[in-house]
């Protein structure tokens, strides 16, 4: 019998009369000392199941079992002091305690702090040196570097002496000689006795040292092996790279347009305080062109598209739009020249109705709104025109990225910068939309795509630039690139 199982479970959210399905039979079994892996896109549902099995989310069906108990549905600080320990994505240290005291905290979990005795205090500086903390053990926990904030919350979560532990993207943000000493930390965790179950992107640190690995996508299990299994299996390549069959039209024949640019990134380097996310990075854009920016989770993709857009001031580098040097610049100057993002996740006014949203793509811009600009979209989009009055938060997600399609041409862009368009969208609201990013290119608009199906956003490129770790490690024609074998060593790891 598995130490740690997780027993065909499902999760249901329901809100008012409606219910959104995120996880669908999920099944993992994990043995003591055994390292897992669940990978797969953001949003298809990683967190969800470590926050099922650290007691945050009640499941709407099946079993989760440490050893004999079955603790489906009870409360987070009953499963912590079962011996189930997690981190999270965005480290959760107390600021204001000391570091020993931060590890001391976990001595006795599901339980109110008490001051740290000097039993306690001893056995956190050990835990500490154990997870290769080297800094000062009476700093506030507020003004420790990133990696060291990783490293606290670990040994945090080992102070419990728990029986498995549940890491959220402890890796996220790390330069890669930290990502290996985490990756040795982790091995050492799982030899000591410890079950571990990983949520992580860095497919190095995945492919390198898991025992077993879960693919999940959309909620569900596409997959379960080694890493050599992994890498081979048609269902993954296919879910993170896109198939043969993907619906998107290429371009009739080869882009022949100018060869001067209209955008060009020279050496940008930009991060979140940590280590930086992209590191010398450049790339260019022809009036007309489209391109296409790949890569795995966490490569550094939307953070290029945040440091253009303006919502990420540079560390170094340069980026020149339209003869113009932009990096300096606020973000409504930028989207104002006419580099406009179409973000992640959509982000439109939810209480506003769609018509309202559409023709606020235009408050920048300085031009009067024509009102037949708002019926061109609307015929571009017909699920709109059907929804023109309807507040967007009512709308699908589909129909939402449709409106912030719309909401952006709306700009009159010189360049449309689309933020993973197909994100968390049905295969048919997928099909839909890339018609439509096909129509606009071949009408001339100037784009930049970043999505997570590979092959979908080659399909309709021209060229494309892949991005490994923040740098640019392969660029080309989209069919070099579609032929390019190093495309799925991006997503999946070097075997």
């Amino acid at each position: 019998m598995s130490y740690l199982k997780i027993d065909h479970v499902d999760k249901t959210f329901q809100r008012g009369a409606a219910s959104t399905n995120v996880l669908r039979d999920i099944s993992l079994e994990i043995e003591k000392g055994e390292y897992v892996s669940v990978i797969g896109h953001s949003g298809c549902g990683k967190t969800t199941v470590l926050n099922m099995v650290s007691g945050f989310y009640r499941p709407s069906a099946g079993a989760i079992r440490l050893g004999e108990r079955d603790l489906a549905g009870r409360p987070a600080h009953v499963v912590a002091r079962a011996g189930i320990a997690r981190t999270y994505q965005t480290t959760r240290l107390f600021g204001s305690l000391t570091v020993v005291d931060n590890v001391a905290l976990g001595s006795a979990p599901g339980r109110l702090w008490r001051r740290a005795s000097a039993g306690d205090r001893r056995t956190a500086a050990s835990l500490l040196a154990f997870v290769g903390y080297r800094g000062a053990l009476d700093r506030p926990a507020a003004e420790l570097p990133h990696v060291d904030r990783r490293l606290v919350e670990i040994a945090r979560a080992l102070a419990g002496g728990p029986a498995a532990l549940l890491l959220d993207e402890p890796a996220a943000g790390l330069s890669r000689a930290d990502t290996d000493r985490l990756a040795r930390l982790i091995r050492r965790i799982a030899d000591s006795g410890v079950a571990v179950v990983l949520v992580e992107h860095d497919m190095p640190l995945v492919m390198g040292i898991s025992d077993h690995i879960l693919v999940m996508d959309a909620g569900r299990p596409i997959a379960r092996g080694t890493p050599a299994e992994i890498r081979r299996d048609p269902a993954v390549l296919r879910a993170y790279l896109g198939g043969a069959d993907t619906p998107a039209r290429p371009r009739g024949a080869p882009w022949q347009g100018p060869a001067d640019t209209v955008l060009s990134v020279l050496d940008l380097t930009a991060g979140y305080g940590a280590a930086p996310v992209l590191d010398g990075v450049h790339l260019d854009v022809r009036p007309g062109e489209t391109v296409a920016l790949l890569g795995a989770n966490g490569a550094g993709k939307s953070t290029a598209m945040r440091a253009l857009a303006g919502l990420l001031r540079p560390v170094a580098g340069a980026i020149v739009f339209d003869d113009r040097r932009v990096e300096a610049l606020p973000a409504h100057r930028i989207a104002r020249a006419g580099l406009v993002l179409v973000p992640e996740g959509r982000q439109v006014f939810p209480e506003l109705s769609v018509v309202e949203n559409i023709r606020l793509g235009a408050f920048g811009r300085g031009t009067p709104i024509d009102p037949a600009e708002v019926e061109r979209l609307l015929d571009r989009f017909p699920r709109l025109r059907d929804r023109a009055g309807s507040r967007a938060g009512l709308l699908s997600g589909g129909e939402q990225q449709m409106l912030a399609i719309a909401r952006g041409l709306m700009a009159h862009p010189r360049i449309l910068l689309l933020d993973e368009p197909s994100l968390g969208l049905a295969p048919a609201m997928i099909n839909a939309l890339y018609a439509t990013v096909a129509e606009l290119r071949d009408e001339g608009v100037t784009i930049l795509i970043v999505d997570q199906m590979a092959a979908l956003a080659l399909t309709v490129a021209d060229r494309g630039y892949v991005l490994e770790q923040g740098r640019v490690v392969a660029r080309g024609t989209a069919a070099e690139l579609s032929a390019d074998k190093g495309l799925e060593a991006a997503y999946l790891g070097a075997a």
